[in-house]
């Protein structure tokens, strides 16, 4: 069994599922941008977004990006966002 995330303790059930959610693609992306060797404004003409954004992205700010659109920055950084849905215990 999965251990439950923070979000859990200190947010509505539906909330706390989307924040982790976002938490995990935005760590996923950041985990490419490290691995890239890209420079910020290299990454960000890959990504189709401001130089700021990545700089956002690789600073965690979360609450800058909407679950569509860190699905959507995922894809074109060539990831392949997913899901996986379980029974709630």
């Amino acid at each position: 069994m999965m251990a439950r995330s923070v979000f859990h303790d200190l947010f509505p059930e539906e909330e706390a599922a989307e924040l982790e959610m976002r938490a995990k693609l935005l760590f996923g992306i950041n985990k490419w941008l490290n691995r890239s060797g890209l420079t910020q404004t290299e990454a960000a003409a890959q990504l189709g977004v401001t130089q700021a954004r990545v700089s956002e992205i690789k600073n965690g700010k979360i609450n800058r990006f909407s679950l569509s659109m860190l699905v959507r920055l995922a894809q074109r950084a060539g990831l392949r966002p997913g899901i996986k849905l379980q029974k709630a215990a």
